[in-house]
C-alpha cells in the first residue's frame, strides 16, 4: 500500500482527492492533510510514510528550501506543488506551469507569438509567466502593486501594463488571471481580449465580467486538471506516463465523495501521540494537532467544514 496526500491550509476543498484516487492502485491511499507549517509537512511526510504529495497555497514557496533537492521549473518559478520521497529524501517540482499552457493550447490557442496578459504577481502568476516565456509567448504582466508586477515583468523580459493603466491595451488573445476573486482591473471594461483562463474555482469578477461580453471563459479546473496529470507522473509510484494521458477522460466531481457530509466527516488529528494510531483508515481530513489545544483544533475543523461545505 502507498499513501500520497494534498497538504494545504485550508485543504478539505480541494478536489486532488477526486482526480487522483482513480489514477492509485486499489489498496492505495491519498488524503487531504492541514499541515501546521511548512516545517511540519517534512514531519508528516517522514512519519506516516508518504511516498508523494501535492502542495497548495499558502505553503509552496516557504517549503520550497526545506526540500533535499527541487526541480529547475521549481527553481526558476520560486515554489513547489509536489513532492515526492525517495527513501530519506524529499525532493520537490512544480507542474502548475503546466496547467496555464496546457488549457490554453486545449482551447486551441497557439501561444508561440500569442499576445498574453498575466493578472498577478503571486505564485500562480509565477508560474504562469515561466511555462508562458517558455513557450515562446509576447507576455504582459499587470499587479495591483506595481513593484511586484515591474519584478515579475523584468525576469521574464514581459511588458508591464500598469494596473491603473489609461488608455487603449493591446490586443490579448488570452488573458490568465490570477488575482482574488473579489479584484479586477481598473481598465477591464475597455480590453479586447480572445478569452480568460481564470485560476479561481469560485464566481469571480473577472469571470462576471468575461461573461457578460461574451468572451470564452477557461475554467479554472483545466489548469487543475493539466497540472494535476504531470505532478501525478511525478510523483506517484509507477505513473510516469500520465502527462500523456487525455486531460478529456479526467472528471472532476463538485465537492467531497457522496458518503461524506459536514456531519460525518472522518478526521484524523496528528500529534506525537496519535501517530502511532494511524493505521489505515480512509479519512477524509487529516489535521496537525502539534502545539495545539483541543479549542484551537476544533477552530479549525469548524473553518475548514465552513470553507468546503458552507456552513
Amino acid at each position: 500500500m502507498a499513501l500520497y496526500a494534498v497538504f494545504g491550509q485550508p485543504i478539505l476543498h480541494s478536489k486532488s482527492p477526486q482526480m487522483f484516487r482513480p489514477l492509485l492502485d486499489a489498496s492505495d491511499q491519498y488524503i487531504r492533510i492541514r499541515p501546521a507549517s511548512p516545517e511540519n509537512i517534512i514531519q508528516i511526510v517522514k512519519a506516516l510514510n508518504i511516498s508523494g504529495a501535492s502542495i497548495t497555497a499558502p505553503l509552496k514557496e516557504k517549503l520550497l528550501p526545506l526540500l533535499d533537492e527541487v526541480s529547475e521549473e521549481a527553481k526558476s518559478i520560486g515554489a513547489v506543488n509536489c513532492i515526492r520521497r525517495e527513501e530519506n529524501r524529499i525532493i520537490g517540482h512544480n507542474t502548475d506551469q503546466k496547467g496555464v499552457t496546457g488549457a490554453l493550447e486545449e482551447a486551441g490557442l497557439k501561444l508561440k507569438g500569442a499576445n498574453i496578459l498575466v493578472l498577478g504577481a503571486g505564485g500562480a502568476a509565477k508560474a504562469a509567466a515561466y511555462g508562458l516565456s517558455k513557450a515562446q509567448a509576447n507576455l504582459f504582466i499587470s499587479n495591483r502593486t506595481t513593484d511586484s508586477g515591474k519584478k515579475l515583468a523584468t525576469k521574464y523580459n514581459a511588458e508591464l501594463i500598469p494596473w491603473k493603466q489609461g488608455g487603449k491595451t493591446p490586443w490579448f488573445d488570452a488573458v490568465v488571471s490570477t488575482i482574488l476573486p473579489e479584484a479586477i482591473p481598473p481598465y477591464a471594461g475597455y480590453m479586447a481580449y480572445g478569452c480568460l483562463l481564470d485560476a479561481v474555482y469560485k464566481p469571480s469578477l473577472m469571470s462576471e465580467h468575461t461573461r457578460s461580453r461574451g468572451i470564452k471563459i477557461i475554467p479554472g479546473e483545466r489548469w487543475l486538471i493539466h497540472q494535476g496529470l504531470e505532478a501525478a507522473s511525478f510523483y506517484i509510484s509507477g505513473k510516469n506516463d500520465l502527462s500523456q494521458k487525455s486531460t478529456t477522460t479526467v472528471k472532476l466531481e463538485k465537492g467531497l465523495k457522496t458518503k461524506a457530509s459536514a456531519e460525518n466527516l472522518r478526521i484524523f488529528v496528528f500529534n506525537k501521540t496519535s501517530m502511532k494510531d494511524f493505521g489505515s483508515g480512509d479519512y477524509d481530513l487529516i489535521i496537525s494537532g502539534l502545539g495545539l489545544n483541543k479549542k484551537s483544533i476544533a477552530a479549525i475543523i469548524d473553518e475548514e467544514k465552513h470553507l468546503a461545505f458552507g456552513c
